[in-house]
């Protein structure tokens, strides 16, 4: 379902445009009459696209326009408008109208070129974040193999990697909590990101009891991903949801730490955007846990004696898997 706020200053347009836009069954629609409310909206909600029209009071559709660039820069919007002057059009898109349509005539016609302009201009957009969130993944996937390779402290290497997971992934926030085997609580070891006394909150467990039927839990007891798309209305994050939403978390992913002796834990991550996390995406999330959880299993090796040899040609094993990783992946990406 695509949502789209759809501003006009002549409720009677907006009624009439909304019957149109729903009837496709594809759309989602809020209306307002003034553009100054309008972006108040768009702050406080989450939109796929805009609609507006050019001559409207206080602020007319091109000065709109240019006050969401400046904060929403790849938002789709699309100027309706049945001022179709030359000079209104070309400003139009030279400002960063994704497209511009004329009122007028046979409305069936015309709002269906407007819902094919809106799905048009919404598809181009998430491929091109598709794009965008594959290639921090893969920056982040390659980073961390670079720290499994050179780190050499259990906790450095925890730290580092939820740093990365932040700073490339674009991720809100990541962290990583291990299990204590005679609490079977899951205790937070390395967090980064906009945390803001999140975990302090947190009491997670392994065991089937409601501290354990969230993402962490779930991943950990029963050896599997689990994915929440939307936080607010996922029921396993009920006892979670208030906090997340106070510092933004939309959507988030657990990915449980498989090591030599099963699972030690779990690797959250935290997003802005609601369905942030498919099945590509999730495919790198594994890789790179898995990457972890290796270098974990070497440090933990180079702690029993006579095996600091045999480390040393691991290091040299992976950092020779580390360069084909990377040729291969740049050969994906051409």
């Amino acid at each position: 379902m695509i949502s789209v706020l759809y501003v006009d200053d002549e409720p009677s347009l907006l009624e009439i445009g909304t019957v149109f836009l729903r009837q496709s069954g594809r759309i989602k629609v809020d209306t307002v009459g003034l553009a100054t409310e309008a972006l108040k909206k768009i702050r406080s909600g989450s939109y796929d696209a805009i609609i507006s029209d050019y001559r409207m009071p206080v602020m007319d559709g091109i000065s709109f326009l240019k006050a969401v660039r400046a904060e929403f820069p790849e938002l789709p919007f699309i100027i309706f408008t049945g001022n179709g002057r030359e000079d209104v059009v070309i400003e139009a898109l030279n400002c960063g109208a994704d497209y511009y349509l004329q009122k007028g005539g046979d409305p069936r016609p015309q709002f269906a070129e407007l819902i094919h302009m809106i799905e048009r201009s919404v598809e181009r957009r998430r491929a091109n974040e598709a794009i965008l969130h594959l290639t921090r993944l893969y920056a982040v996937l390659s980073s961390t193999n670079r720290a499994v390779i050179h780190l050499r402290n259990e906790q450095a290497l925890l730290e580092e990697a939820c740093r990365i997971a932040v700073s490339e992934g674009g991720f809100l926030m990541a962290w990583i909590g291990l299990v204590d085997r005679d609490t079977h609580a899951v205790k937070p070891v390395a967090a980064c990101g906009y945390e803001a006394g999140y975990l302090s909150n947190l009491s997670v467990s392994i065991d089937t009891i409601p501290q354990g039927m969230g993402l962490t839990g779930t991943a950990i007891r029963e050896s599997t991903v689990t994915v929440s798309n939307d936080i607010s209305i996922d029921q396993r994050m009920i006892h979670y949801r208030d906090e997340a939403a106070k510092r933004g978390y939309r959507s988030s992913a657990g990915i449980p730490l498989f090591c030599e002796n099963g699972v030690i834990g779990a690797m959250r991550f935290y997003s802005g955007e609601v369905g942030f996390f498919n099945n590509q995406e999730i495919h790198l999330l594994e890789q790179l846990v898995g990457d972890i959880c290796f270098g974990l299993d070497v440090i933990r090796k180079l702690r029993e004696p006579g095996n600091r040899c045999q480390l040393e040609k691991t290091k040299n094993n992976a950092e020779s898997t580390e360069i084909e990783n990377l040729n291969y992946r740049d050969r994906c990406r051409s």
